[in-house]
């Protein structure tokens, strides 16, 4: 009996110290920020969330002017939130007005869900198929948000991949349910992101890329800039964005700017 009390003895101060250095190590490292998410093709809930009950809150302020000097506002309130792990819900309210013009203002409804397809956190890797609408389906490009699709139904698949500070993002679908300027309706969208700051806590800059084939103008560029608020003890994230559409051969060039202030809970 002696003996194997002994014998326990021994394993367990074999193997402890090396457990508890694990353990400090654990908690010295610091945890890593959410993915970076570009603000024009931002996906329907976070692309690496995976608990249920996550909510964002993001509320948008916008401005464009076209080439022909025609100039546009835009505002909107949008609410994600995890449903499930894997199912991602989320409804944006925006109105807006051609500032210029004597039309009404334009109220518009996009409810979006999104399916988790896969997390692999090794890799920092991520894949989620998304589909939305817009309601009503003002065919129209008089008052365009700058990250809407020109079609009222679309769907398709976005991931993302982050290697120590450097984020890639990437979608790939189509739209449906109006006229297209263009025989098959795709929209390619990509995004590549750096962090700042130990862990990305400070916040992230990049550019993004929005190619919507529906539009008689697809494409859109957009420099961003993400400030974190936590480091600032303030309850939400602040993002910028320019994005500007060049000149075609079927529609006018734009420039513009959106802000963004962004709110999160998380509840376990």
């Amino acid at each position: 009996m002696k003996v194997a009390a002994a014998g326990v003895a021994l394993l367990v101060t074999a193997l402890g110290s090396p457990v508890r250095a694990e353990v400090r190590t654990a908690v010295a490292s610091p945890a890593r920020a959410r993915m970076p998410e570009p603000l024009l093709t931002e996906s329907i809930t976070d692309l690496d969330g995976a608990r249920a009950g996550e909510v964002e809150i993001d509320v948008n302020g916008s401005a464009i002017r076209r080439r022909t000097g025609v100039r546009q506002w835009q505002s909107s309130v949008e609410v994600e939130w995890r449903a499930l792990e894997r199912l991602g819900l989320s409804l944006d309210l925006g109105v807006g007005r051609v500032l210029d013009g004597a039309a009404s203002p334009v109220v518009s409804v996009h409810p979006a869900a999104s399916w988790v397809l896969m997390h692999s956190q090794p890799l920092d890797f991520h894949l989620m198929a998304e589909v939305s609408a817009r309601i009503p389906q003002d065919a129209t490009e008089d008052v365009p948000d700058p990250d809407d699709g020109a079609m009222p139904l679309s769907g398709g698949f976005r991931f993302g991949i982050r290697h120590e500070w450097i984020t890639l993002r990437a979608f790939l679908g189509a739209g449906a349910g109006s006229h297209s300027a263009r025989a098959v309706p795709l929209r390619a969208q990509a995004a590549v992101l750096a962090e700042f700051g130990e862990g990305g806590r400070l916040g992230f800059a990049g550019f993004e890329m929005d190619a919507d084939w529906a539009r008689r103008t697809p494409l859109t560029v957009a420099p961003n800039l993400i400030l974190r608020g936590a480091h600032l003890h303030v309850p939400f994230d602040l993002g910028i964005a320019v994005p500007w559409t060049p000149q075609s051969r079927y529609g006018d060039a734009s420039v513009g700017v959106l802000l963004r202030l962004i709110l999160e809970s998380d509840h376990d």
